[in-house]
C-alpha cells in the first residue's frame, strides 16, 4: 500500500508541475492590451516584459510607451516594473497621484515608429553608458536619451 500511496504522490506532483508549467507558457500568450501585438518574452540576456501593478491587478504591456499611452485606463496609483539593460533587474516607475517618478539618472529610449519593434525601442535605463551600450548593440538609428520628462511628453504627442 505504501508504494501505491509513493507512486500517486509523484503522479499528482508531476500532473501538478504540467498544470504549472501551461500556465506560465500561457501567461505570455497575450496580447499588449493597449497595441494588440504579442508581449515579448523574457531571454537568458534581456528582460522585456513590462508589468503594471495596481491595487490587485497585474497587467503585462508590450513596452514603456504602451504603459504610458494607455494609463488613462488605469485608475489609483500603479507601479510599473520596467525592463532594464541587466536582466532581473527591472527599473521600477511609479504614477503616486497622477504624478510619474522613476529612479534618479533613469534615461529612456522611445525611437520605435511601428509598434512592431517598440519593445526593443522602447526601454528604461539606469545610466548614459548603459543607453549607449544598448543603443550601439542593437544599431538604433537617431537614439536620444530622453528623461522621465521628456519620454513622457513624447509618448503625449505619438498617441
Amino acid at each position: 500500500m505504501k508504494h501505491k500511496s509513493k507512486t500517486l504522490i509523484a503522479a499528482l506532483l508531476m500532473l501538478c508541475g504540467t498544470f504549472a508549467i501551461n500556465s506560465v507558457a500561457l501567461a505570455h500568450e497575450a496580447d499588449c492590451p493597449y497595441c494588440k501585438l504579442k508581449l515579448v518574452q523574457n531571454t537568458k540576456e534581456e528582460d522585456n516584459e513590462v508589468v503594471v501593478k495596481f491595487g490587485n491587478k497585474r497587467i503585462e504591456y508590450r513596452c514603456i510607451y504602451c504603459v504610458v499611452a494607455d494609463q488613462a485606463k488605469l485608475k489609483g496609483d500603479l507601479v510599473v516594473y520596467a525592463p532594464s539593460e541587466k536582466a532581473g533587474s527591472p527599473i521600477v516607475l511609479k504614477r503616486t497621484d497622477g504624478k510619474w517618478t522613476a529612479p534618479e539618472g533613469t534615461l529612456f529610449l522611445n525611437t520605435f515608429k511601428r509598434h512592431k519593434t517598440c519593445a526593443a525601442e522602447s526601454r528604461a535605463f539606469t545610466s548614459r553608458a548603459s543607453f549607449d551600450k544598448y543603443v550601439k548593440a542593437k544599431g538604433i538609428e537617431g537614439a536620444k536619451a530622453l528623461t522621465l520628462a521628456e519620454f513622457l511628453a513624447e509618448v503625449a504627442k505619438k498617441k
